[in-house]
């Protein structure tokens, strides 16, 4: 109601007068109103409304409006102002002469005119541009923006669907007259001739047919300018949203649920999942969202249960993605199918240079597919088949491929069942192979007549920097033939040879093979937890300060100083337990360090002939009866195997 009062009553004022002296002040109310009101508007109405004023004011003061033909027209203009608003103007077909839509001439129109004008279909209305090119503008502020309002064109044209009955016709272009004076002498004699104008120019007929239609040109303030702008998201950020987005939807998709802990990984160049029961499904949602990865270099899903179908499903996925060149699927027991898998995938993959494959359940007949891996890729450069179960069979058509590969840097089999004919294939093709660098057979079963090749081979290759031999039983003549072939070898950098039988003795052998030869490099022994005497100690000590050498060994033993004894001989007579004990007590050793020495084989038990030769090796001060006494009391329920438990209560008795 505020609205409606505040904003027509100006206007009744101006349509109920008859002079046209206050015209002008009324119509500066009428301004100032609606500028009231506008602030109590949105923004955008505002705006309207700042537009609506200067319309007023500039007709008023740039002679386009008279006094007397204002604002607030009744009967048929009426409908004007409500289906256009106020201000809006028509042009009747003389350039020179604008007049209100709004005006009191119009109404001659009678009721009839009035109900025919409502019944009206909407016309159709076209857009020209003012006649006399003029453009009326002005800066308006806007809070704290000013910005640049005008009128740029307003028309009046017959619609093209004239209503049935009556004929259209064109605006008549006679009786025009020039812009009225502003003066109080010709305001009658404007009105009246104007009047008549409108008469001659507008028929009321056409009146129903007539729309305006203006256009306002605003400029200098954008209006979106207040609205915050669309945050832009970086690059990167939209990389790695869609890499999240095309995981969880490959879940999805699959049917499995997302791993929460993998999804931040993704977007890294490491992947490392392990030990969380993938299954192969999930193994098969991570390869289609790895598919089109371009951030992802190293993959290692290990233990984590994908099987032959996980495996055949990331096969897939690497036969597409080439930025992944690690690849660890250890410990999924991928077994021969996804074995076959994953060589056809390396036949045409010549990005891949890792691959491991430990724990796979491989077997015997599956060695071929081995082989022929390494016969059709010459990009890899380590493949590891630990804790396989490969044997003479395996090991043979393994070594075979080794031959005829010269690409291949590191190959692990260790912890497998090679031996025999495997063990020596083995060892033969270190004659031809001159592209590994590391070599890893720990816990197979090679014997002496296996380091025979291995001291004949190692003498031509150049190319072998690391051997790992560790952990193959192997007894004083296997060690001495190999050592005889890494005597003569100057490529050979790093030795592991611990965990087999070495006594204290043999292990001075080979420290001073390594000290004594003129070509051998190794520079790296590592004999596990032999353990070794102190004259081992003294040499390993000067070799390290000669230059830059490491050695790892076992416990050192100090020897009792037999001077002591004025006969330099064995007592006989003494107790076997009695001087077991004070040979322990002088070495600081446990009996569970007793039993770890003489347990080479890690069996956890102990048989009267290990104990016997051990304790001769030890140079224990017990004579062979002595020995044989002690084992019967170590041995009482005839088992053969020594009871530890006994060991303990009987030196316990010596205390």
């Amino acid at each position: 109601m505020v609205f409606i009062t505040v904003a027509i009553f100006p206007s009744l004022l101006l349509a109920f007068s008859d002079s046209g002296r206050y015209s002008h002040t009324i119509l500066l109310l009428q301004a100032l109103a609606v500028v009231l009101i506008s602030t109590f508007q949105s923004r955008y109405d505002r705006i309207l409304h700042y537009k609506l004023v200067w319309l007023l004011i500039t007709d008023v003061f740039e002679g386009n409006m008279d006094p007397d033909d204002s604002v607030g027209a009744p009967d048929g203009s009426q409908l004007a102002d409500n289906q256009h608003g106020i201000g809006q103007y028509i042009e009747t077909g003389n350039s020179n002469f604008k007049s209100p839509v709004a005006s009191r001439e119009s109404s001659n129109i009678d009721q009839n005119q009035k109900n025919e004008l409502k019944n009206s279909p909407e016309p159709q209305t076209t857009l020209e541009p003012l006649g006399n090119g003029k453009r009326e503008a002005t800066n308006v502020q806007i809070g704290k923006r000013s910005a640049t309002l005008f009128l740029s064109s307003h028309s009046l044209k017959l619609s093209s669907k004239p209503k049935a009955g009556v004929t259209a016709k064109k605006p008549s272009t006679e009786g025009k007259i020039p812009p009225p004076s502003r003066t109080s002498s010709n305001i009658s004699q404007s009105s009246s001739q104007r009047k008549q104008t409108i008469k001659n120019s507008v028929h009321p007929d056409e009146l129903s047919q007539l729309r305006v239609k203006k256009e306002f040109t605003f400029t200098g303030y954008d209006i979106m300018a207040d609205v915050e702008p669309v945050p832009v998201i970086p690059e990167e950020e939209q990389v790695s949203h869609e890499i999240r987005k095309a995981y969880t939807e490959s879940c999805k998709q699959i049917g499995v649920i997302p791993v929460r802990s993998l999804i931040p990984q993704l977007c890294s160049p490491v992947v490392q999942l392990r030990c969380r029961s993938l299954g192969p499904k999930g193994a098969d949602a991570l390869a289609i969202a790895l598919v089109n990865n371009p951030t992802v270099t190293s993959l290692d899903l290990e233990d984590n249960g994908i099987g032959a179908e996980g495996a055949k499903s990331l096969a897939e996925m690497l036969d597409v993605n080439h930025n992944i060149t690690d690849v660890s699927l250890a410990e999924n027991l991928i077994s021969k199918d996804g074995l076959s898998a994953i060589t056809d995938m390396m036949k045409n993959n010549f990005y891949i240079q890792s691959l491991d494959l430990t724990g796979s359940g491989f077997v015997d007949s599956d060695s071929y597919i081995v082989a022929d891996l390494l016969e059709n890729n010459k990009i890899l450069r380590e493949l590891v088949l630990s804790h396989n179960q490969f044997g003479d069979k395996g090991g043979y058509l393994i070594a075979q491929a080794l031959a005829l590969n010269d690409t291949l840097r590191i190959i692990d089999l260790s912890w497998n069942h090679i031996r025999g004919e495997g063990a020596k294939s083995i060892a033969a093709c270190l004659q031809k192979n001159i592209g590994l660098r590391k070599m890893d057979i720990s816990w197979n079963g090679f014997t002496t007549a296996d380091c025979m090749i291995f001291g004949v081979t190692l003498k031509d290759n150049t190319t072998l920097k690391e051997l790992d031999i560790s952990n193959n039983q192997l007894g004083e003549n296997a060690i001495a033939y190999l050592m005889k072939g890494i005597q003569k070898n100057d490529g050979l950098e790093i030795l592991r040879i611990g965990g087999n039988l070495i006594i204290p003795k043999m292990a001075i052998v080979i420290l001073k093979t390594i000290e004594q030869s003129e070509t051998c490099r190794v520079h790296t022994l590592d004999m596990g937890d032999t353990e070794v005497d102190e004259e081992f100690y003294t040499i390993a000590d000067e070799m390290q300060a000669k230059g830059s050498f490491e050695v790892a060994h076992g416990p050192v033993i100090k020897r009792r100083d037999l001077k002591a004894n004025s006969a330099g001989a064995i007592d006989g007579n003494m107790d076997a337990v009695y001087e077991l004990f004070k040979y322990m007590s002088d070495n600081n050793y446990r009996v569970i360090d007793l039993m770890k020495w003489l347990d080479k084989d890690n069996s956890m038990s102990i048989s009267r002939d290990e104990f016997k030769k051990g304790m001769i090796t030890a140079e224990v001060p017990l004579t062979e009866h002595q020995l044989d006494i002690l084992l019967d009391k170590l041995d009482a329920d005839g088992d053969g195997e020594v009871d530890f438990k006994q060991l303990e209560r009987l030196l316990e008795n010596c205390c």
